[in-house]
């Protein structure tokens, strides 16, 4: 870090992820620099070369993130001679962690007591050598597990620390490089990062000159759905997930969010001083009214129906987003021999996982022709994509977290003027009725979804009228734009470091793309996003 503190204006944000395809993260660097903040976004590389990119006129940076610490913690339950192979570098990031621990020691006497302990270790490799057979080896690795999972079970925090190195092995590859930037604010994106941002900021503060810092909440942890009563590991790893967001994030100096119901859950949980700040997931629109691209041009711009091969006239439903089973999808498929002449479009990920078993259920129904599966385009140019479908498809099944906020697809339907077939969950359902923009089936249920589109299709102008100046819609859609939430977000900046720096220039026009950075590495193209093929990043879902 500088020696002079924090560099006004320097924002840091910090994501789990590779950036890409998180539009959420993109919309906020993109337009905080736009607004004249010094925005750097560091996210997680794909492999072991770091990679620098422009995003506008931010900055982002993907980390590869090392495995010193879960390496060791899994080797040593494998074998002695694994656990020797790799003693040395975790020696040395233990070391690293134990200082950083240090700053969060004077909070708990049973932090100090292990940075202590870890300090000590650090500084003796011939007491950590006699301890390595200890922890190493079949029985250990039979019996480490459960110690591992009573610490979950007593431990207030869900015993994070044990149960996941991954967490300490992010950190080391971000909390360095974050010092190097002596950022003013740091923006923590998501429970992976809400620990290591808390932990930044304590440690790069000066006298006189504190750095912020905001905490991200992309979701309601506690509101994802509970493992089943056996699933003891599901239900650790919940815990776990639970406890770092618990530990750290009544220590931001602000807290936002997606939705106002989650803010209020979050408020009350935690029993945070300040109610968070809501950003809903919308997305970026043109503000002239036009259908095109936000700053591209219109015959830039692709068409999803053109994607896929389809007329004009021929009905299609679209569906944008992961294809995991909670998101219903297999619903909308099952109808489809039930809806002769209905297409189905799937907006995906290339490589989705979730793809394969949905292609084979529309190939043992005989409509495999009649489902398409079509590539994820940059954020500002989703709504034109996707507007020439005839209705868009939110068959989202009821979990907990799902009740609760308009999700990102919903509002970019809403801002392609679709009419929408929406499973009746509560936040989701009760918008579609208010604004008479569509149907509400019963999730899960292929009968009622059937009945649902057939109602849709007979009449889609209908749930079209909605959307004029004059009507329901209409009226709602400026409040569901991109710009209102990036003025929430700028006014937390400036409250929270002082000042309001200066637009530098417009925003850049053209795709919102992750192109190279001038003078560092990067492929030529978008990265892959970095949710490791591995599995590396944890989830509640997991």
């Amino acid at each position: 870090m500088s020696c002079g503190g924090p560099l006004p204006g320097r924002v840091v944000m910090l994501v789990a992820n590779g950036v890409d395809g998180d539009s959420r993260v993109q919309k906020a660097a993109w337009s905080m620099a736009a607004a004249g903040w010094d925005v750097v976004l560091l996210g997680r590389a794909p492999g072991p070369e770091r990679l620098e990119y422009r995003l506008g006129g931010a900055r982002v940076v993907l980390l590869p993130v090392g495995s010193a610490v879960s390496g060791y913690e899994r080797g040593r339950g494998a074998s002695l001679r694994s656990a020797w192979a790799r003693r040395a570098a975790y020696a040395r990031a233990r070391a690293v962690v134990a200082r950083w621990d240090a700053v969060d020691a004077p909070r708990s006497a049973r932090l100090r007591l292990a940075a202590v302990a870890r300090r000590r270790l650090a500084a003796h490799p011939a007491l950590d050598a006699l301890l390595v057979p200890l922890g190493a080896g079949r029985v250990a690795g039979r019996l480490r597990p459960a110690l591992d999972g009573l610490r979950g079970v007593l431990d207030r925090y869900g015993g994070w620390r044990s149960l996941n190195p991954w967490f300490r092995d992010l950190e080391l590859a971000f909390a360095p490089v974050v010092a190097e930037l002596a950022p003013e604010l740091i923006h923590a994106h998501d429970f992976h990062m809400v620990g290591i941002g808390a932990r930044s900021a304590a440690r790069l503060g000066v006298p006189g000159r504190p750095v912020r810092w905001l905490y991200d909440a992309h979701e309601y942890l506690a509101g994802i759905e509970v493992p089943g009563r056996w699933d003891l590991r599901g239900r650790l790893r919940r815990r776990m997930l639970l406890g770092v967001e618990r530990e750290y994030i009544g220590r931001a100096d602000a807290v936002v969010t997606v939705s106002e119901a989650i803010a209020e859950r979050l408020h009350r949980d935690h029993g945070l001083t300040r109610r968070p700040a809501v950003v809903l997931n919308a997305p970026l629109v043109r503000t002239d009214g036009a259908a095109g691209a936000y700053g591209a041009p219109e015959a830039a711009v692709p068409e999803v129906r053109r994607a896929v091969g389809l007329p004009p006239d021929a009905p299609l439903l679209l569906y944008s987003g992961g294809l995991a089973a909670r998101r219903g999808v297999a619903t909308a498929v099952a109808a489809l021999p039930a809806l002769p002449g209905v297409h189905l479009v799937l907006v995906a990920r290339r490589g989705d996982p979730d793809a394969g078993e949905l292609r084979a259920l529309a190939g043992r129904l005989g409509v495999a022709d009649r489902l398409h599966l079509a590539d994820y385009v940059s954020p500002d140019q989703v709504i034109p994509y996707i507007a020439s479908a005839t209705a868009g498809l939110v068959p989202i099944l009821h979990r907990p977290n799902h009740e609760l906020s308009l999700i990102t697809k919903y509002l970019e339907y809403l801002h392609a003027r679709l009419p929408i077939l929406c499973s009746d969950v509560a936040e989701m359902a009760a918008t579609t009725r208010a604004l008479g923009v569509g149907e509400v089936f019963q999730a899960g249920d292929t009968g009622a979804f059937c009945r649902a589109a057939r109602t849709l299709l007979a009449d889609p102008e209908c749930y079209r009228r909605p959307y004029r100046p004059d009507g329901a819609a209409g009226r709602a859609l400026p409040g569901y734009g991109w710009a209102g939430q990036a003025e929430v977000l700028d006014a937390l900046y400036a409250e929270l470091t002082g000042r309001r720096p200066r637009p530098a220039a417009p925003p850049p026009a053209g795709p919102l793309l992750l192109t190279p950075w001038p003078d560092g590495p990067g492929d030529p193209g978008r990265p892959c996003t970095a949710r490791a093929a591995d599995g590396g990043v944890p989830t509640v879902q997991g």
